[in-house]
């Protein structure tokens, strides 16, 4: 078994174009980012370095050390060997300490930001897709402080404001990684090839590479408007079952087909007091974060 370990790291934020850059990495030659565990089972995003504190809240994961090492017994000759987890970002502290624990300092980060509004509402359409969340946008952000106390169980990604307070997390890797690229997803969005130009350079890789860069992972979109048929076919464990285990791919495909077209709709807009009310909320932390990266960010907060 491989015992080469991460080289770089994609470490948040989350809804930021994490996914997207994930994918694109993992088509470069020179690059290894794993995909799936020695089980079989499909690994995008291993948290292992924060285990302790997730594990409980997130069913996918990697908690299991040798485990963690498996992902990597396919490494071969690729110069660049990853792991992406946004929440490493969040959890700042304990990423850190693990980060230096299992692998070490010299360890490439990659951080990934935008605008901290539109984050945070594309966290919980994204969050609000399952059953977990059932709360307006508005009631979630104001009871969020106390929400990660009340219910042991619930996702992290329900911390809507407290993810986009970069500033802290964003210093804490500067300080303690030589090595810290960060990308912001305007740019990443709008000059996708300039900026995985500069990821290529940031991970000494070959950029002369055939990447297909016009798919977007892992974007919002439509949702259930059908709580009755959201909760049958997410949280229904029979259902799932039965869907997975006895129907032929293609006919489950073709009914989830038929399904949505009567049960989904598209993503509303955020309100627009709401976007004032975190405009304002975020304004002072983005002020920091600009003089710490020294980028001008104040139309995040327009």
């Amino acid at each position: 078994m491989s015992t080469k370990l991460p080289n770089f790291l994609i470490v948040g934020a989350a809804k930021s174009g994490t996914s997207s850059l994930h994918n694109y990495l993992n088509q470069h030659p020179d690059i290894f980012l794993p995909s799936f565990d020695f089980k079989g089972k499909k690994v995008k995003e291993p948290r292992f370095l924060i285990k302790q504190i997730v594990e409980q809240r997130i069913h996918n994961g990697v908690w299991d050390y040798e485990e963690y090492i498996s992902l990597y017994s396919a490494v071969d000759n690729e110069i660049a060997i990853g792991e992406a987890t946004v929440l490493y970002l969040y959890y700042y502290n304990h990423a850190i300490k693990n980060i230096i624990h299992y692998l070490n300092k010299d360890v490439k980060i990659i951080i990934m930001l935008r605008n901290p509004t539109e984050r945070a509402y594309s966290a919980y359409q994204h969050v609000s897709k399952g059953v977990r969340e059932q709360k307006s946008f508005e009631e979630a952000l104001s009871i969020e402080e106390n929400r990660m106390q009340d219910d042991k169980t619930i996702t992290p990604m329900i911390m809507y404001k407290g993810m986009g307070m970069y500033y802290k997390m964003v210093k804490a890797y500067l300080d303690t990684f030589k090595n810290v690229h960060i990308i912001l997803y305007d740019d990443f969005r709008d000059n996708t090839k300039i900026e995985m130009m500069k990821v290529y350079k940031f991970l000494g890789v070959e950029n002369d590479v055939n990447v297909n860069l016009n798919v977007k992972h892992n974007k919002g979109g439509r949702r259930w408007r059908n709580s009755f048929l959201k909760h049958l076919f997410i949280e229904d464990n029979f259902v799932k079952i039965f869907f997975k285990s006895i129907l032929p791919k293609k006919i489950r495909r073709h009914i989830y087909k038929i399904l949505s077209n009567f049960s989904k709709n598209n993503t509303k807009k955020i309100n627009k007091e709401t976007q004032m009310y975190l405009n304002n909320y975020f304004k002072d932390d983005i002020f920091e974060l600009s003089k710490l990266i020294n980028k001008d960010l104040e139309h995040w907060t327009r």
